[in-house]
């Protein structure tokens, strides 16, 4: 087995990758002339791997030509990070790969099979899966005028429709998708969308810890509130059980299994616009996590993860009904039954809401960050993790007392939400 590199992992983009890529992209009538790596994202834009551009001259027949490619590769791991982790972010790897590569062909074959149009990903073109080499190598979707949403203004409602009427299509694809498959079961035709980190003590271990710093801070912001006490004690009872937590709602019914995004946040959402700046498609990127499991857990993270309260509060059932309305939509025009009604839909949203709330409490933070505060995940070792858990509980408390006053009223919305849905007690 080869060691963890220690040094800029960009050298793992390949003349033999970009050659792949630019085969899969252009055929076989494209040669390679020459190619560069230049980055373009910054820091907390992305956390389980580098995203980087890849530039490239190829030329057809005589004529010489340019392209680009996003490249996401792997994170130089310190040598004494811990083997477990190393073997979650390969799985990572050849999960996104397998995603990119294989399952969204099959999940737009299915819908085409329909007339329907496929779903909004970036194209996947090729993928190194050797271990602590892991590259994949993907559509630059910057040259059709895709970007990112502001994290930190929190996603307004002509935004949020895109991504909700997507992530239905998305759902509802995995349900044609699966009932088409030779096995019925898209977990045994793919076994990789079994987390196997389920199975693993000892990452159990590092995100219990991850994740203790930022609850602890929570719980000491929220306790300074009047009147929230209550939310303060139900943040440090509840930390020590969030793995098992977290384990348990993954466990789903089928009638509301489908195949997730898993990770449907800001930083995952890209966006084209009109010439009015009126966002009119959205991609859905980063597809490190897809798992099969209930709707409601991609719903609930997406909602408690982006939006500022009033936002999602004032607009949650019309959210949920822009969901429903395409899940079912894609269902019908296939001519298929619905597994669940509206009615129930809501009612798996309520019962899934700690999800939400355990997620917002992770990832709040982080999309409220500035560049400065954006934690080091892949950095992470047995050694350093209780030194990472006390610096991000800093961090947090420090941006509970900025000027810009965006941490604390979030807190404050989900919360609220949290004791009328009667997840925490009032």
């Amino acid at each position: 087995m080869s060691a963890a590199p220690t040094t800029n992992n960009r050298c793992l983009v390949t003349e033999a990758l970009v050659k792949a890529t630019l085969k899969a992209d252009k055929g076989d009538s494209a040669s390679l002339v020459s190619f560069r790596v230049e980055d373009f994202t910054k820091k907390g834009d992305n956390y389980a791997c580098i995203v980087t551009g890849v530039m490239v001259r190829y030329r057809e027949g005589e004529e010489e030509k340019e392209t680009s490619y996003v490249a996401k590769i792997t994170h130089p791991l310190p040598q004494d990070q811990t083997f477990s982790m190393g073997d979650m972010i390969h799985d990572i790897f050849v999960k996104e790969s397998t995603c990119y590569l294989e399952i969204a062909g099959k999940l737009n074959e299915a819908l085409r099979q329909h007339g329907i149009t496929d779903l909004r990903f970036p194209r996947g073109f090729a993928s190194c899966l050797e271990k602590w080499k892991e590259a994949i190598m993907l559509e630059d979707l910057r040259p059709r005028g895709f970007k990112m949403y502001d994290r930190r203004r929190g996603m307004d409602v002509p935004h949020a429709t895109l991504v909700l009427q997507e992530m239905g299509k998305l759902h509802a694809a995995s349900v044609l998708m699966e009932a088409a498959l030779p096995n019925k079961d898209m977990q045994k035709t793919w076994p990789i969308l079994v987390d196997k980190w389920i199975m693993d003590e000892s990452i159990h271990v590092l995100f219990k810890k991850m994740m203790e710093g930022q609850m602890e801070a929570a719980a000491m912001i929220m306790e300074k509130v009047p009147n929230y006490e209550n939310v303060a004690k139900w943040i440090r009872d509840t930390k020590e059980a969030t793995m098992d937590t977290f384990l348990e709602l993954f466990h789903v019914d089928s009638k509301f299994a489908v195949l997730t995004h898993g990770d449907c946040w800001n930083n995952n959402v890209l966006f084209r616009y009109d010439d009015d700046g009126k966002p009119v498609e959205v991609m859905l990127v980063d597809l490190q996590v897809m798992r099969k499991v209930s709707p409601a857990l991609d719903l609930n993270y997406f909602l408690y993860s982006s939006f500022n309260g009033p936002v999602r509060k004032d607009n949650l059932q019309e959210f949920l009904k822009t969901y429903y309305d395409s899940f079912s939509g894609v269902l019908a025009d296939a001519d298929f039954p619905v597994p669940f009604t509206h009615q129930e839909l809501q009612e798996e949203f309520r019962r899934r809401m700690i999800f939400g709330c355990l997620s917002g409490l992770f990832l709040i933070p982080i999309v409220l960050s500035e560049p400065e505060d954006a934690p080091d995940m892949m950095n992470i070792t047995d050694e350093s993790i209780e030194k990472f858990s006390e610096e991000r509980k800093d961090v947090m408390l420090k941006m509970s007392e900025r000027s810009d006053g965006l941490l604390r009223p979030r807190f404050l919305d989900m919360f609220d939400e949290m004791m009328e849905a009667g997840i925490i007690a009032a």
